[in-house]
């Protein structure tokens, strides 16, 4: 299933990926960035209003070779969960940066790259559902879902 991909700051349309190739390539490039960056990953051609409203949102970090995952439906939002997640302090934030916008993310929510990965491959096969890989947890209290 085609995906199409917003990630590019210099660029005002996202790209449309049809193929595991084209899709591996957007994730090697944002991955070498170095920084934390977010793809937001949506359905091209979505066949109903309930489709229309799926959306993955992928956060890479090769220089960590890790990333985190948001995925969002009409159901509620998701995060990725470390399992078994690290000890933190709930007031600790991790921020992955959209464009050139910044968004937190709870530091349990990261997961080992080739997770992250295989997570937007399934996104792209599945039509949209929500991947099977990872583990997910609800949004802590502080997190805004005003974009589900």
């Amino acid at each position: 299933m085609a995906l199409i991909a917003a990630y590019d700051p210099d660029s005002e349309e996202p790209t449309t990926l049809t193929t595991a190739a084209e899709l591996d390539d957007v994730l090697d490039r944002v991955a070498a960035w170095g920084h934390r960056a977010l793809i937001e990953f949506r359905l091209a051609e979505p066949a109903d209003k309930n489709a229309r409203q799926l959306a993955l949102s992928a956060g890479l970090h090769g220089a960590s070779d890790r990333g985190t995952l948001i995925y969002s439906s009409p159901a509620g939002v998701w995060f990725s969960k470390a399992s078994p997640g690290p000890e933190w302090e709930p007031a600790e934030r991790i921020l992955y940066y959209y464009m050139s916008a910044d968004t937190e993310y709870p530091p349990d929510s990261e997961i080992p790259l080739d997770l992250v990965r295989r997570a937007v491959h399934d996104y792209m096969t599945n039509g949209g559902q929500q991947p099977s890989g990872p583990d997910w947890h609800t949004p802590p209290p502080w997190y805004p879902t005003a974009f589900k």
